[in-house]
């Protein structure tokens, strides 16, 4: 028996890791001819480019012998990335001609390139000369002149880097990484292809490079006589290398791309070749003289000059099944690790912030006997995870106005009982995009409870546990989610520093279960845990005629995920190992709060708000995988989305002698760093008929204009309360009620 089960031990092993996935091939969409009815060679296709929004495309034009000038024809497209859209007759043509290197040599292939904002234009030829220009508005092509060309570096980039053997034949590929700090140059002649790559010292500046790297290429299968390869790119994250193939002048034979997986993203020192898919379009060979991605790498559009059964000079679309899906399909890897960064860093923010709020509520209420709370707090739009906003005030508000102050003894002893709490959170965010990264639309669910009592020294302990759920949908053609479940315990403590200021502190550990899903279906697992804690300091005294109070927080965490292995779907067609990673986050931030209170004859109004300015010290995190086809170890690094930033809340709160309560508050949060930022607006009103009856009304005209009605009676210790709400003018029925019993104890 034991035979037995070694050897289907062995033979699953085996089966695993001789996996040979298939290739992934481009899905044919349609064709275009760019040329005007009856025309031919106008362009004749040579580069192709395509704005990110998919509104305008750019072809260069490839030269026919004795023929000068270099023109650049541009095309506006009815429907984003849909080439059956091309207005083809009011298309611009721009020349070239006269301006810095002319680019008029004969017949020549001409690549075009575009700087990470689209206000700076590339263009080279195969001979070697080029012409750059600064855009005013970012791809506004049709606006070069000599005015906006930039001043000629006198190189030739078929020289001006490589000298003897490895100088290069024709430069038939230009391209760069994403932060314009390294630059591609692709040396297409047959039989001695290869790749030099560049270090810029100055980004997206190639006089400021110097010679890094070669990476030859003749090892590409069936590269022979008459086959070159021309346009050359890379996939967002600077794994994945492209190589387009083509023939001298006919489409009798097939022709591929070529594609290298990248261990260090846009090394090519670190690059593996994986694999070729055919170029075929409409059910003909496809000579691939100009290419590029578009739509996040959702399109891939080719264009030849060598005619086929189609004719000639032809734009091909093609959809592709996953982001950059030629010849292996991976999963939005960066997106989703910096997706789980995200909610280990929200796990730790809920938990500090949640009880941040008790020490608030402690302090206002700290001469009452009877300290439980149970309250419910709605946050939304929160695009980094960083605060929680849009505060929703207890309904259980006392009307009377009382001075907190840890520094007077308490005469009453039940104020050394036990107390308990309870709190709910949602909160609504995004992430925004990066140059590698995916925004990420995430909701976050919890509920936390809590227990506290005043010790001998008018000091405060308590002990909490909250339970959390997270949804990150990340917003590619993945279709990739995480859904993530948490379980914290936290001990927390107030303490007087002396008779002017207070330290709030505790310290938590997590527990963390995240599923990684695509389409709905699992494909991963990963648990992880984590130990934080936080400290704020806030004065006792109030300044100024506004009540303002200075205060100072901070937040330190360590959490560790395991590995794990995401086994992908059937379509994906794709496993990936990822190994342990541990990582540490925090941040700090300083601020005042005011809360001035004004009395008068029958009512009293309070103006609050608060202004801080945070900084997120989280380090940049590396993380390893490998992918099952080339089984190579590839480093990813997740950046900082903001390290500064700034939060400002302003707003009132009318208090009538009659029960009656009206509330505004707006808030903004604001990177520094990027123009990520959120905004937050909230009315209240409310009506306190006596001690025992409260009854609320709250609209929320930025969260789909929703009203919420609630009456609350108290009998007792035992609460009874009836809410209901309705989304005003939501195209979907939006609308319940509840009813909920509870008791303080």
């Amino acid at each position: 028996m034991k035979l037995i089960n070694v050897l289907l031990l062995f033979l699953l092993v085996f089966q695993f890791t001789n996996l040979k996935a298939e290739t992934v091939n481009p899905v044919f969409k349609q064709l275009k001819d760019p040329n005007l009815d009856g025309e031919d060679n106008d362009p004749s296709t040579s580069g192709i480019a395509i704005t990110p929004d998919g509104k305008k495309m750019f072809v260069m034009d490839n030269l026919e012998a004795n023929e000068v000038g270099g023109q650049i024809y541009i095309y506006d497209l009815t429907t984003a990335f849909d080439i059956s859209t091309m207005d083809v007759p009011n298309r611009t043509i721009v020349t070239t001609a006269g301006l810095g290197d002319n680019l008029g040599f004969g017949n020549g292939k001409k690549t075009i390139a575009f700087n990470n904002d689209g206000k700076k234009l590339f263009l080279f030829n195969n001979h070697g000369t080029a012409q750059f220009h600064n855009l005013a508005s970012p791809y506004d092509v049709a606006s070069i002149s000599a005015s906006t060309l930039i001043p000629d570096d006198g190189l030739n980039y078929k020289e001006a880097y490589n000298s003897g053997a490895l100088e290069i034949t024709a430069l038939y590929g230009v391209t760069f990484n994403n932060d314009g700090t390294r630059m591609y140059l692709n040396d297409g002649s047959k039989n001695t292809t290869d790749i030099t790559q560049v270090n810029l010292s100055t980004p997206f500046d190639p006089s400021s490079g110097t010679f890094a790297f070669n990476l030859n290429t003749e090892d590409i299968p069936d590269l022979t006589t008459n086959r070159f390869t021309f346009e050359i790119a890379f996939d967002d994250d600077g794994t994945r290398l492209y190589i387009s193939e083509g023939l001298n002048n006919s489409t009798a034979i097939p022709t591929f791309i070529y594609v290298y997986k990248l261990s260090t993203p846009f090394e090519l020192s670190s690059a593996t070749y994986v694999g070729n898919s055919q170029i075929v379009g409409n059910g003909n060979n496809v000579s691939a003289i100009g290419w590029t991605f578009g739509n996040n790498g959702m399109k891939a559009y080719i264009g030849t000059e060598d005619a086929n059964a189609d004719g000639d000079d032809i734009i091909y679309e093609y959809d592709l099944t996953c982001p950059y899906g030629i010849v292996i399909c991976e999963t939005e890897t960066a997106s989703v690790v910096s997706a789980q960064v995200e909610i280990a860093k929200h796990v730790i923010h809920q938990n500090t912030s949640t009880i941040f709020k008790r020490f608030e509520w402690l302090r206002r209420n700290e001469n009452k006997t009877n300290l439980n709370s149970h309250n419910l707090k709605l946050n939304i739009n929160n695009p980094i995870l960083a605060s929680l906003t849009n505060k929703l005030q207890s309904s259980f508000k006392d009307l009377k106005y009382t001075q907190a102050s840890l520094k007077t003894e308490k005469p009453s002893n039940d104020k050394r009982k036990w107390s308990s709490w309870t709190h709910g959170d949602i909160s609504f965010g995004r992430v925004g995009d990066t140059i590698s990264l995916k925004p990420k639309e995430i909701t976050t669910k919890g509920i936390s409870i809590g227990t506290d009592k005043l010790t001998k020294n008018n000091n405060f302990l308590g002990f909490a546990m909250r339970y959390g759920n997270d949804d990150v949908d990340i917003k590619s053609g993945t279709n990739e989610e995480l859904n993530s479940q948490s379980l914290s315990f936290n001990i927390y403590s107030q303490l007087p520093i002396d008779s002017k200021s207070n330290l709030n502190a505790l310290l938590g550990v997590s527990f963390l279960s995240i599923d990684k899903m695509i389409s709905g279906t699992i494909t991963g697992e990963r648990n992880g845990k984590q130990i934080y804690t936080a400290l704020s300091y806030e004065e006792e005294k109030n300044y100024t005629k506004f009540d303002i109070i200075p205060y100072g927080k901070t937040e330190l965490g360590v959490t560790q995920l395991s590995e794990y292995t995401d086994f992908g779907t059937a379509a994906t067609n794709n496993i990936e190992t990822h190994e342990r990673l541990t990582f540490k986050t925090g941040n700090a931030s300083a601020g005042f709060k005011f809360d001035h209170t004004s009395y008068m004859d029958e009512s009293r109004l309070s103006r609050n708000g608060f202004l801080e300015y945070m900084v997120d010290f989280t380090s940049d995190i590396d993380h390893h995988y490998k992918n099952h086809i080339d089984n190579v170890t590839v480093q990813n690094t997740i950046k900082r989305h903001s390290t500064n930033n700034i939060k400002g809340n302003i707003g009132f709160e009318l208090f009538q002698k009659s029960g009656h309560t009206f509330a505004l508050n707006y808030e903004r949060f604001q990177s520094l760093d990027n123009s990520a930022h959120t905004d937050s607006l909230l009315f209240k009103f409310g009506k306190q008929k006596n001690e025992n009856t409260n009854f609320n009304i709250i609209y929320e005209p930025l969260k789909n204009n929703n009203t919420e009605i609630s009456y609350l009676k108290n009998y007792d210790n035992l609460n009874l309360k009836v809410k209901s709400h309705y989304a005003i003018y939501s195209n979907i029925p939006d609308y319940g009620a509840n009813i909920e019993v509870s008791t303080s104890f």
